[in-house]
């Protein structure tokens, strides 16, 4: 009896592991939690939230820009561009420091060169900076795409959900 005993006592244990290790939330962790594939996102210092598609597959987030043109400043490069805000059709222009240039490759279509810059947002209540490259995105519905470099570490996205930080 004692034998059968020792045998079964880890037997018990691994229920009450498996229990324990269900109980710890795997989204804790993120600050927005889970997200939808379409969230109000606002750009600084725009006052209205821009619609924004949650795109898993892009790497870096992309802003409708107009009038992009680089300037060089005491050996330094700027982007100079506006930002003109459907619906309440508000502009803004901006002269920013060049993160960097990238080559996009589009699905269907030939390669773009697009400068990246710093833009401040919000999203939900967490505010951050992060890079956006600055392209014509006035044949898409949404003016602001939010890649990879602002979900990782911040959030989950379930694609059959929307606006879960807040109204559009």
């Amino acid at each position: 009896m004692r034998r059968s005993f020792s045998f079964l006592a880890p037997l018990w244990a691994v229920p009450v592991l498996l229990l324990c290790s269900c109980q710890e939330d795997p989204l804790r962790d993120l600050p927005l939690g889970v997200i939808g594939i379409e969230e109000p996102v606002f750009v600084m210092p725009f006052e209205a939230p821009f619609h924004a598609k949650i795109d898993t597959g892009a790497d870096t987030s992309s802003i409708d820009a107009e009038e992009i043109r680089l300037t060089e400043r005491d050996g330094k490069k700027f982007v100079s561009f506006t930002i003109r805000q459907r619906g309440t059709e508000k502009v803004h222009s901006y002269t920013l420091p060049l993160k960097r240039k990238v080559s996009i490759v589009r699905h269907g279509g030939k390669s773009q060169s697009r400068y990246i810059v710093m833009l401040t947002l919000r999203i939900g209540k967490l505010e951050m900076e992060r890079e956006f490259s600055l392209a014509n995105r006035n044949n898409f519905r949404c003016q602001v795409l939010i890649g990879r470099n602002i979900i990782s570490g911040t959030a989950a996205v379930d694609p059959s959900r929307r606006n879960l930080t807040g109204a559009l």
